[in-house]
């Protein structure tokens, strides 16, 4: 009787002890993907700070630049923000302490068919348009802006699974449709914006 329940503790503090380091993971996960976002939020600040006083000094030189740097910021905040905005609605703590439905996030996102909700398609149109203004401004044809806008910004683009099946780009996107996985994936998205508007800073920088 004394080992059954001293099986019974040891199997049920694993347990505990397991969910522990799962909530810690995902909490380290959420959290360090945001302290990223933070900071390239005040590096991509400093830059268009620099730019805006380059433009005052030497306005035949930068006033061109700061115009398609100040449109490729407000399409990029366009997107962050509305990002940011359902975030808030969902409420990421909800998400990282499971209060939430299984299909809580999916369903602002898809509908029941697996097309997208108003929320949706609105989110697609500020990436698109992002998307769009990517080409405009890479006057240069420097392979890294077009590969990396074709590639996270294109949401006309056909994507594969691991079974070779194809995908659109938010079902690629939010493959993992729990809402810890969309939470994420929402999160990585803002990050790849940021990502392209900091590559774009890096070419305008060398020309």
């Amino acid at each position: 009787m004394y080992t059954n329940k001293s099986t019974l503790l040891i199997i049920l503090l694993l347990q505990i002890n397991s969910y522990a380091q799962h909530r810690l993971v995902s909490n380290t996960a959420h959290y360090s993907l945001q302290q990223t976002i933070d900071m390239n939020n005040e590096i991509i600040e400093g830059r268009t700070e620099f730019f805006e006083k380059q433009a005052e000094e030497k306005p035949l030189m930068f006033q061109k630049t700061k115009v398609m740097i100040g449109e490729l910021n407000r399409l990029s905040t366009n997107v962050i923000k509305y990002i940011s905005g359902i975030q808030n609605e969902v409420n990421s703590e909800r998400v990282l302490y499971e209060l939430l439905d299984e299909d809580h996030y999916e369903k602002v996102i898809f509908d029941y068919q697996g097309d997208l909700t108003e929320k949706g398609k609105q989110l697609k149109i500020k990436i698109d348009s992002l998307y769009n203004y990517s080409l405009r401004i890479n006057v240069h044809r420097l392979s890294q802006l077009e590969n990396y806008s074709e590639e996270k910004l294109k949401t006309s683009s056909d994507f594969y699974d691991h079974n070779e099946q194809k995908l659109s780009y938010f079902h690629y996107l939010f493959y993992d449709k729990t809402n810890y996985g969309m939470m994420m994936s929402m999160n990585y998205l803002l990050l790849d914006v940021q990502t392209f508007q900091l590559l774009y800073y890096g070419t305008v920088m060398n020309y």
